[in-house]
């Protein structure tokens, strides 16, 4: 049995990833630029992006299994220091793995940015202590007390 399959699928795998990231690089650009409506076709891109990674991920697993390595990184890393060429494309896989877990992490910081900041505008809107909306569906303020509204 040659190492060439498993050649093909960490390179497969490598290419599949940075694709990813580059898909996360896109979802930085829309929660750093606020053109939000990109997000859920980016998300819809990133899903399918996943499922042809856990794939990928499969059938890295199976070359590996062919070759007589445990389907998994302990046999990627055994595989790895065996061949020079597979130390090589296995060494370039983590290091395009890590980068699209650096970007995904920024991301989700970004995510949370965003959310805190919608959570803290809401509370100004429906003002301290009660849930009250301070504005009403039509823009206008909404009576605070038993009185009258002398904006409307």
């Amino acid at each position: 049995m040659t190492t060439d399959a498993l050649l093909n699928a960490l390179t497969a795998e490598t290419a599949a990833i940075g694709t990813f990231s580059t898909l996360l690089g896109e979802e930085q650009q829309a929660l750093v630029n606020g053109t939000l409506d990109a997000l859920p076709d980016l998300t819809e891109r990133k899903t399918r992006a996943v499922a042809e990674l856990s794939a990928l991920g499969r059938e890295r697993d199976a070359q590996l299994s062919a070759l007589g390595y445990s389907p998994d990184e302990a046999g990627a890393t055994a595989a790895a220091a065996a061949d020079a060429k597979v130390d090589t494309a296995w060494k370039a896989l983590l290091a395009a793995a890590a980068e699209a877990k650096r970007a995904n992490d920024t991301n989700g910081l970004l995510i949370n940015t965003r959310l805190t900041y919608t959570q803290q505008a809401l509370n100004v809107l429906y003002g301290p202590g009660n849930n009250t909306p301070l504005y009403g569906p039509d823009g206008r303020t909404t009576p605070r007390s038993s009185g009258g509204s002398v904006t409307a």
